[in-house]
């Protein structure tokens, strides 16, 4: 045996014990037990097995050469692999931000189409003639990185949905601070998927540095998995929220008279108080609050908030010149400077200096 295949053998038998101690961890860790938190463990267990199928795929590796004459075997097994993480992982982040995007029906169809790829891939390596085969992996191949990138559109169309939920609920800066953690999930899962077309090459080398890069991604993936449960206080109510799809109902006479009087003594510029207990204030369910205050003001209550929080800045600044902008900005009931940076310039079309420069001049 050379040295490069002792490191290889070491490598491959490490990361396959750090997978599986991974995926022990995973399954050890204790999930809300309610009911809107069913398919958040329904999710954690898709990923248990994620992480014990590449254990498991790693010690596999040790018994075949991707370099050999079991080139062929290992690709396709790797391939197959591949595929059923993909699903795995992206099934498992949709369950966090959209659940009701991941039904039985959809996940028996992805399960049955990545069945029948994989069986047609395994038969055809050992049924047909190596120049036919070759073929058909390179079109599993291409079919592979149109899965991802099918993965990565759904995602981002139910992630924006998702921050539009939360934005309506709780503070902005509040939701930056908080849920950075979930795209780091999805990107680090389909980085992922990317680097494991790299196994394809038939490599040692490239096999071990890929093997330790992947485990390292996969540690991440754990580590921000189980923050979801550190944050799902802030998240399952929302989504409970979305999934029940409150209406307005029957209007109550003292609504207009409540909601003027919550606007007319600022209460936009508290930020202190989430859109729910916004609501209680005022007597109403948070779906009464949105859907009353969208028919009142023809906004959707977070743009509106800004808008306010906006005007009230640029009054600030015209009576108040000598006022720092940290401290109009908290005033205004912007938490984060940059944020207030940002929307200022969103909302008023120039920037606060060039705005504050005009005031002085």
């Amino acid at each position: 045996m050379t040295q490069m295949e002792g490191y290889y053998y070491i490598v491959m038998l490490a990361a396959a014990c750090c997978m599986i101690v991974t995926g022990i961890i995973l399954a050890a860790v204790k999930t809300p037990q309610d009911e809107p938190a069913t398919k958040f463990r329904i999710a954690k267990h898709s990923l248990t097995v994620a992480v014990l199928l590449l254990g498991a795929l790693n010690l596999l590796q040790l018994r075949l050469d991707p370099g050999g004459d079991m080139r062929y075997l290992a690709g396709s097994i790797a391939l197959a692999v591949s595929y059923l993480q993909a699903m795995l992982f992206t099934m498992a982040v949709m369950v966090l931000i959209k659940p009701d995007e991941v039904t039985s029906r959809r996940l028996a169809v992805h399960l049955m189409a990545i069945i029948a790829v994989d069986a047609v891939l395994l038969i055809s390596l050992f049924m047909l003639p190596r120049a036919v085969f070759s073929y058909i992996y390179v079109a599993c191949v291409l079919l592979y990185i149109g899965l991802l990138i099918y993965y990565l559109r759904w995602y981002v169309n139910c992630y924006r949905h998702f921050v539009r939920q939360l934005a309506a609920y709780y503070e902005e800066d509040e939701i930056e601070r908080g849920l950075r953690w979930l795209n780091v999930i999805f990107w680090a899962a389909l980085s992922v998927g990317v680097l494991s077309l790299l196994m394809l090459l038939g490599s040692r080398e490239v096999d071990m540095y890929l093997t330790v890069a992947l485990v390292l991604f996969y540690a991440l993936l754990a580590a921000c998995f189980i923050n979801y449960e550190l944050s799902a206080h802030i998240i399952l109510p929302v989504l409970a929220m979305d999934a029940a799809n409150e209406v307005a109902g029957e209007e109550n006479p003292q609504h207009p008279d409540r909601l003027m009087a919550w606007i007319e003594r600022g209460g936009y510029l508290d930020t202190t108080r989430s859109v729910k207990e916004i609501a209680a204030e005022l007597e109403m369910s948070v779906g009464q609050f949105r859907t009353y205050f969208s028919k009142v003001t023809n906004e959707e209550f977070r743009t509106w908030r800004v808008r306010k929080r906006v005007e009230h800045a640029r009054w600030l600044m015209r009576e108040h010149i000598d006022w720092s902008v940290t401290q109009i900005a908290r005033e205004s009931g912007f938490n984060d400077r940059s944020y207030f940076y940002q929307q200022f310039l969103l909302y008023t079309g120039t920037s606060v200096t060039d705005y504050r420069r005009t005031l002085m001049q």
